[in-house]
């Protein structure tokens, strides 16, 4: 099941720069592209704020 990215992010990029099939756009909050999503968990886990959760 793709994360999605809810209103407590701070856009610091971190989730972005460890997606490894670069599925996470870029504003004043980050999006997921659930398309492109592997649900690897990855930005999950490298969020400092705990912003990203599961669908």
């Amino acid at each position: 099941m793709p994360r999605k990215i809810t209103d407590a992010c701070i856009a610091c990029g971190s989730c972005a720069s460890n997606c490894p099939v670069s599925c996470i756009a870029e504003g004043d909050i980050y999006k997921i592209d659930p398309d492109q999503c592997i649900d690897c968990g990855v930005c999950q886990e490298n969020c400092p704020v705990g912003a990203i959760e599961e669908e």
